[in-house]
């Protein structure tokens, strides 16, 4: 029950529309101000190269001036997912070596959509499916890692779902990247590669 209400407490901070709360300290006129930081929710803070969430930034790399690492030569290579903190990792053991802009499930009755525990990536590599672009199962075809949401059997992306990528869960269950991340992922992530889901 605990974890349930945190999970809900987070999500509700996370679908706030303002990014501060005012607790008011003398009603004449003093306020106090708290600012939220998304990176409350993320295992690792962000690089100092993260692309900034404009414009198009959804169809780009996460990173802005790091290569996406050969991981064909990584040890210990796995990928890190944090629902709340819409960040997935590609890491080697515990250390990170890129980060990526994400969106997991969106959180109903204070639980994600995304199923959280260690999983493995599989066979399941089509170049696309009927809602998104460059597929990688992680739990057979139904749950997996693709871009940003396309109009069905479309090129078109879904506009209204775009700028929710790092921002918040927002999927029926699966890893939303960016389009570049996506198509990465696709290209170069081994079968079996061990995939962890957290909600931090």
């Amino acid at each position: 029950m605990r974890t349930k209400f945190k999970v809900a407490i987070a999500a509700a901070l996370l679908a706030m529309p303002v990014a501060t709360i005012v607790h008011p300290v003398d009603a004449a006129t003093k306020v106090t101000v708290v600012k939220l930081k998304k990176s409350d929710f993320q295992p690792y803070r962000d690089p100092a190269d993260m692309r900034k969430m404009t414009g198009t930034y959804w169809k780009k790399s996460s990173e802005t001036k790091k290569a996406y690492p050969n991981l064909r030569k990584v040890k210990n290579l796995n990928l890190r997912v944090s629902i709340l903190g819409n960040r997935t990792y590609v890491r080697s053991g515990k250390k990170v070596l890129y980060t990526m802009y994400s969106s997991a499930g969106r959180i109903v009755n204070g639980k994600s959509l995304t199923p959280r525990g260690t999983y493995h990536t599989n066979a399941y590599h089509p170049h696309r499916f009927s809602e998104a672009l460059y597929p990688v199962g992680w739990i057979g075809q139904l749950y997996l890692f693709h871009s940003v949401p396309t109009h069905e059997w479309s090129n078109e992306f879904v506009a209204s779902e775009t700028h929710k990528l790092g921002r918040m869960p927002a999927s029926h269950g699966c890893i939303r990247l960016s389009v570049r991340d996506a198509k990465w992922l696709h290209d170069h992530v081994p079968y079996h590669t061990k995939v962890e889901v957290h909600y931090k």
